[in-house]
């Protein structure tokens, strides 16, 4: 019998579920050895691992649950009950309302049904359901005339809540919910499950299927099998095991032979390697429909640092913007890890994140991570910025960390930024000023530096912010010959510099640059010139001189990264 299980890094769901794996056994107290390019856990620790397994995420992600949604209704009753109701207004039962309608819809759900034998007098949540009726009320009652209905119905609601906080209810209706909510982004866990055994404890269906058969196979006596896992290369009996129970990797090989050559599948799994991959949604960190995982696999060390930081940056903290929140995440994560091994150079780093039920991947280079690293003091002043087209808020921060993501520039969208910021238009709301626009330009002047080449970047970085002032001092002379010149000239002016730009049309923009400063009689500077070199640098000035033109002049920065002179 094998006392120490070696289980070694591969390919990104195994590592993920290596993670998931760590993650569940650590909230467990159960210690992990971790080496350079393995975990190595006991035999014993897999004793009653499917509590241990649910126990994780229902802790970590109780709150996406319904059983949290009924639960969390008890601190307000007591405190209206405390209050003895004074405080019960309109909202107060309107939200009431809202609540029991809720929980019997919850309560009358196929899955839910189904986990009630298991739990303690499964007869009484069904007479409850039935028992909590809305509070109905006329324009001509009043909220404290229905007092008494609402005591009444806060005695339903707390037996009901008694129900769901009981050991067994907790246990099962919050095991349901995660599976729903989680696991099933990971792996078909219900229906899968359930297609094992016929049953609906999925303690009992993962420790039958997951567990148990791990710790039998690792008992047996493997000499006289002939084949290999298609993983781990550990022998195994048969080729039962496979994928299929993955989302957006395995199929069913019995129906969909022709997805393998010559119609035989060849991609069989031992049970060890089957009971990690089921670790994988515990590996990755969702929020709620979206998750991410970092492949950071030069060791196992890295890849559980990394992700812990992940995980508990997105977990630990409560903001409505989820997808912000995870690119936030990621980029703490990826510089805190340069910061605690900063004297290792940095490695590529896979990124793989789940959105609309597909797997997204993206390679970042050691050049990209560089930018993100240099870039961190402007990436966070724009966090809190954004623009709204018609209907649509766009997150400026999640734009840029999109394109850094798939190594694309930010000329198009500082082109974007300039002229929804110029244009008045009812269909577009922009909720950022021009110093973030400028810190877009030096993010993207990083970038030009870390993955197109470009030298010089300390040079290139002041002759933008020098280019952002030639724009804002011409912008003062001719405000100083006209007043309004903000209001038709100026932005006449900076149309057809971004048209220039957009085209990348050196003459035009040159020809418009000299007319505009022989309009105010001042000598063009001489670095502007400059732009005529190649189409980057044309870029990079242009932009910065549109920003200047339209803006305040670049210096004393406030708290969020812009600058306090801002028009």
């Amino acid at each position: 019998m094998e006392e120490k299980i070696k289980i070694y890094l591969s390919d990104w769901q195994f590592n993920a579920g290596i993670v998931g794996l760590y993650n569940i056994l650590e909230y467990a107290k159960d210690e992990v050895a971790i080496n350079d390019q393995y975990i190595e856990i006991e035999l014993e620790m897999l004793k009653n691992f499917e509590e241990k397994y649910f126990n994780y995420f229902i802790e970590k992600y109780k709150e996406t649950t319904p059983w949290y949604r009924i639960v969390s209704y008890k601190p307000i009753m007591e405190t209206h009950e405390n209050n003895n109701f004074e405080n019960f207004d309109k909202k107060s039962l309107d939200y009431l309302n809202d609540y029991i309608k809720m929980v019997k819809d919850y309560l009358k759900r196929p899955n839910y049904k189904k986990v009630y034998s298991f739990v303690e007098n499964d007869k009484d949540i069904i007479f409850l359901e039935k028992e909590l009726k809305t509070i109905y009320i006329k324009k001509s009652d009043k909220v404290e005339d229905k007092i008494d209905e609402v005591k009444n119905r806060f005695k339903t609601i707390k037996e009901i809540i008694d129900y769901c906080n009981s050991e067994d209810g907790k246990k099962y209706m919050a095991a349901k919910g995660v599976i729903y909510n989680i696991i099933n982004n990971g792996w078909n866990g219900v229906c899968f499950l359930n297609a094992q055994t016929k049953e609906h404890d999925v303690y009992k269906d993962y420790k039958e299927y997951f567990v148990d058969e791990t710790i039998n196979y690792l008992k047996s006596d493997k000499e006289k099998f002939k084949y290999n896992c298609f993983v781990c290369d550990r022998k195994i009996k048969n080729m039962n095991n496979d994928l299929s129970f993955l989302n957006e990797t395995g199929f069913d090989v019995a129906r969909k032979t022709s997805h393998v050559w010559n119609f035989t599948n060849d991609v069989a799994i031992c049970d060890l390697c089957k009971f990690v991959y089921s670790c994988l949604p515990a590996g990755f960190v969702y929020a709620y429909d979206k998750g991410i995982f970092i492949n950071s696999n030069t060791s196992v060390e890295d890849l559980l640092k990394i992700n812990r930081k992940l995980r508990d940056d997105i977990l630990n903290k409560d903001d409505s913007d989820y997808r912000s929140l995870t690119y936030r995440a990621l980029v703490k994560a990826i510089n805190e890890q340069h910061s605690s091994k900063i004297q290792y150079e940095l490695q590529d780093i896979q990124i793989v994140r789940y959105e609309n039920e597909r797997y997204r991947f993206n390679l970042l280079s050691k050049e990209v991570l560089k930018v993100i690293r240099e870039s961190e003091k402007e990436l966070k002043s724009l966090m809190n910025t954004g623009y709204r087209e018609l209907r649509t808020n766009f997150s400026i921060y999640d734009i840029t960390i999109d394109r850094l993501l798939n190594n694309y520039n930010m000329f198009t969208l500082i082109h974007k930024l300039l002229i929804y910021k110029i244009t008045n238009s009812q269909s577009i709301t922009t909720y950022y000023h021009m110093g973030h626009v400028m810190n877009l330009i030096i993010i993207n002047v990083n970038y030009l530096k870390g993955v197109e080449g470009m030298d010089k970047v300390k040079e290139n970085k002041e002759l933008v912010r020098k280019a952002r002032s030639y724009g804002y001092y011409l912008r003062q002379e001719y405000l100083n010959k006209d007043r309004d010149a903000d209001k038709n000239k100026i932005r006449g002016v900076s149309y057809r510099l971004l048209n220039a730009l957009k085209t990348r049309n050196t003459e035009m923009f040159m020809h418009n640059v000299i007319t505009s400063y022989m309009y105010v009689g001042e000598t063009i500077p001489k670095k502007l010139t400059i732009a005529l070199e190649n189409e980057e640098i044309l870029g990079i000035i242009g932009y910065a001189f549109v920003t200047g033109l339209n803006g305040g002049e670049y210096k004393d920065k406030n708290q969020n990264g812009g600058e306090n002179n801002e028009n």
